[in-house]
């Protein structure tokens, strides 16, 4: 099957993978067990915090070969035939990250907002620096000295005063000055998504007219972190998202449906962004009014429950257990943490950060760095279990991202990458000393 013109094989050794949709909620079973599909609200993140490794291999022919055989994808006398300037197959880089923080600026939030101050710069932009992680952070809050606004200073951003207008530092860190209340966070993050260019609202100095999307880049992975004590309740372009009424742990509940509708709206904004129904490219985590667990530190999370059953059954300086934000985290495989351990947001930001970094790895993509020289349907990938070892299983081309199903072998090639399906990249973060084998023929 091999000829001498194949392209050198590359074994990657995976370790704790990002990959597509995972179904959690929507039409579907409640509680998924992450087998895949082209459904629901999707995306993954690993509960472990352990640094990912990532190690290659190439066996390369030769870059000076020539052939005067046109057997196996064809040459000429004296033209190099499937000359190799670097491999076929190789892991991207880290992703880009934009993360995007939405606080509550209501009258109960002021000790969370001085804690997003004291940590966002040691605890959250200093590790996703030394991750060597590009990042920005776009903020979505009201700034100012008050209580319940939000000032950050250098070096995240340069402002020196924050009695005045927010001071950002360009592909690092943006502020786009807008005042949240208890139950708007997500009507607000939609209404100025554009900003008053596009009908929506405008920040405060008027000087982002186009919106927070301006800020936003198309190859960078999309990371939402909502800081709130309540729930939603609240309506955009007439679409009104409210979590409260029915069971809150039920797909059919209205925590779910606002979630769904949420995500529905968001991607219908900006899929280019945002991804589509068969593959999102985002992440919602969550710091809400959840109650703690027995170790209060301790996140929530993706395949748990939401917590909370009544309005009341939430942590102690709460209003709400925020039930929709918790579906929006369960649905992009996002943490959760109570909102009311501001004391102990040092731990809570350190967890998320270490959480962005794992995503940004996408290690269940594999770009095709010779687009047009390889025959793709000589395609050779192969899965080699870590432990407990087992024998090399090939895995399946699949047409499309529709295709692949609850399928835990298959994958589909898209924009000069081969992408696993969601379950298999599920069963691949599973076994973290993998490996892969990708080969294929020269045209």
């Amino acid at each position: 099957m091999i000829t001498g013109r194949r392209w050198g094989t590359m074994a990657i050794a995976l370790a704790s993978a990002a990959c597509g949709s995972t179904v959690i909620f929507g039409d579907l079973p409640a509680e998924d067990d992450g087998a895949g599909g082209t459904a629901g609200i999707g995306g993954s993140v690993s509960s472990s915090t352990a640094d990912v490794a990532v190690s290659t291999t190439v066996d390369a022919v030769s870059t000076t070969t020539t052939s005067t055989s046109s057997a196996g994808g064809g040459g000429s006398m004296g033209i190099p035939d499937c000359v190799e300037t670097e491999p076929v197959f190789e892991m991207p880089g880290l992703r880009p990250a934009d993360i995007i923080v939405i606080i509550d600026n209501s009258g109960s939030m002021a000790q969370e907002a001085n804690a997003v101050e004291q940590n966002i710069n040691v605890n959250f932009a200093q590790i996703m620096a030394m991750s060597g992680v590009d990042y920005q952070v776009i903020m979505l809050t009201d700034h100012g000295n008050s209580s319940v606004e939000v000032c950050v200073g250098p070096p995240l951003s340069n402002t020196t005063d924050c009695n005045g207008v927010p001071g950002d530092v360009p592909n690092q860190f943006h502020h786009y000055d807008v005042n949240v209340q208890s139950f708007d966070s997500l009507c607000l993050a939609l209404d100025t998504l554009y900003g008053a260019n596009g009908g929506g609202e405008a920040d405060e100095h008027g000087l982002h007219p186009d919106g927070w999307s301006k800020w936003l880049r198309s190859d960078a992975i999309k990371v939402f972190i909502e800081i709130t004590d309540d729930d939603i309740n609240c309506t955009w372009n007439g679409n009104n998202l409210s979590d409260n009424g029915g069971d809150p742990g039920s797909p059919t509940g209205n925590a779910a449906q606002a979630a769904i509708q949420f995500d529905s709206l968001l991607i219908g904004q900006a899929s280019n962004q945002f991804g589509t129904q068969a593959d999102r490219n985002y992440q919602f985590y969550s710091i809400v009014g959840i109650k703690e667990k027995a170790n209060p530190l301790e996140p929530y999370l993706p395949d748990e429950p939401v917590a909370g059953t009544t309005q009341t059954d939430d942590c102690s300086t709460a209003s709400g257990p925020g039930w929709g934000y918790q579906w929006l985290s369960k649905g992009t495989r996002g943490l959760r943490f109570p909102v009311c351990q501001f004391s102990s947001y040092d731990a809570v930001f350190q967890a998320i950060a270490a959480g962005v970094v794992e995503e940004v790895n996408a290690a269940c993509t594999y770009s095709i760095s010779a687009p047009g020289v390889v025959d793709l349907a000589t395609l050779d990938v192969t899965y080699n279990p870590g432990q407990p070892m087992g024998p090399p299983e090939p895995l399946t081309l699949l047409p499309s991202p529709a295709a692949c199903g609850a399928s835990e072998s298959g994958y589909y090639v898209a924009n000069d990458k081969i992408e696993m399906c969601p379950a298999t990249c599920e069963r691949l973060r599973e076994d973290p000393t993998h490996t892969i084998d990708v080969s294929g023929d020269c045209l």
